[in-house]
């Protein structure tokens, strides 16, 4: 299957300065040599605790962040050097679903005004032609097409975000970045909004680059996922294969602390705890940047920094002792059946 979007050694470094005239002269390694495919109508996960890059590299993707180096190809064309009404063109293609519901819908515009922004925008349509755009995309989203003339205060955060999720397909697009489009709702809701999207995808033939801190959530929706840690993808692969047998220590412990919806297996479970803290972006640890927490790190994890490299078809992992931590072995490392808990996140 033809590949939508190819990332290549994406790099995003943010310069820290001390006061209104002075200069950056230290940087924050926000996403350093990040790559990854994304294969049309297929979804890509990406992971990793908090300030781990994986939202960054999401925004510059669809470039609401300018990338510092590093190449975003999208059908085969390059969009890192895009300007002007060929930037405009390429947003057509690219939308985004927001993480906050509240803070991304402005509350001076009533619904409708929201939906049939991006349509303006591109002087699509005329003001009749939104109007009804808009109520079709309201339907298509489970909200009633008669609320269009509501403001945001009115809805719950769910609606908020299915607001939103409507205002991202109002240009057709082919790629959707869903940066953690759930987190900030109540788990009964938050399938709802993933099986939501879940049905677009498959109506629309959608795209998704799928932003989460939530390995159940991700798993539910995704056909690869990717694991990011301190700006770097540590290990991707089909997700499957990935959450039956992880390979780098950091999914292990990332793996071994999703809850099973089994109180006799989550108890007999062990749970793999990291010491310390992350380390600081400005100056990661030289070599594997996760030697400092890492429970089979040694000598060499310090001094060189582990490639990339296929440990199994299709499943890469960056670590110099990659082992698999299959289920039968694992010792809770993973979920003991990862489709019982694929079931219990979608009937939450």
């Amino acid at each position: 299957m033809a590949k939508l979007l190819e990332v290549t050694s994406l790099t995003k470094h943010f310069p820290v300065r001390q006061g209104v005239f002075s200069r950056g002269t230290e940087f924050v390694s926000a996403v350093d040599d990040v790559s990854f495919s994304v294969e049309q109508g297929k979804t890509l996960g990406l992971v990793g605790e908090s300030g781990c890059g994986k939202s960054t590299t999401g925004r510059c993707v669809i470039r609401l962040t300018e990338p510092t180096s590093g190449s975003v190809k999208f059908e085969g064309r390059e969009v890192t050097g895009l300007h002007g009404s060929d930037l405009k063109a390429f947003r057509r293609e690219a939308q985004i679903i927001f993480q906050d519901p509240y803070a991304s819908l402005n509350p001076r515009m009533t619904i409708g005004e929201i939906v049939s922004e991006p349509l303006l925008i591109h002087s699509i349509g005329s003001g009749s032609d939104r109007t009804r755009k808009s109520k079709d995309l309201l339907d298509l989203v489970g909200l009633n097409p008669e609320h269009i003339n509501r403001y945001p205060h009115e809805f719950s955060g769910g609606q908020r975000q299915r607001i939103g999720i409507a205002r991202a397909l109002a240009l057709d697009p082919k790629l959707i970045v869903c940066d953690e489009p759930v987190s900030a709702l109540d788990v009964s809701i938050q399938a709802q909004v993933l099986n939501l999207l879940d049905r677009l995808q498959d109506e629309l033939n959608l795209t998704y680059l799928f932003i989460a801190h939530d390995l159940s959530v991700v798993q539910h929706i995704s056909d690869e996922v990717a694991v990011m840690y301190l700006g770097k993808i540590v290990e991707v692969g089909d997700w499957r294969e990935l959450y039956a047998a992880p390979h780098h220590p950091y999914t292990q412990s990332l793996l071994s602390a999703v809850p099973v919806p089994d109180p006799d297996v989550q108890h007999s479970r062990d749970r793999i705890i990291l010491p310390g803290d992350p380390p600081s972006p400005i100056s990661p640890p030289s070599g594997c940047r996760f030697h400092t927490r890492c429970p089979i790190a040694k000598d060499i994890c310090s001094r060189t920094e582990p490639p990339l490299l296929q440990v199994s078809p299709g499943h890469m992992a960056a670590c110099h002792f990659a082992k698999p931590c299959p289920i039968e072995l694992a010792g809770g490392c993973v979920t003991p059946d990862v489709d019982t808990q694929v079931e219990g996140v979608a009937q939450a």
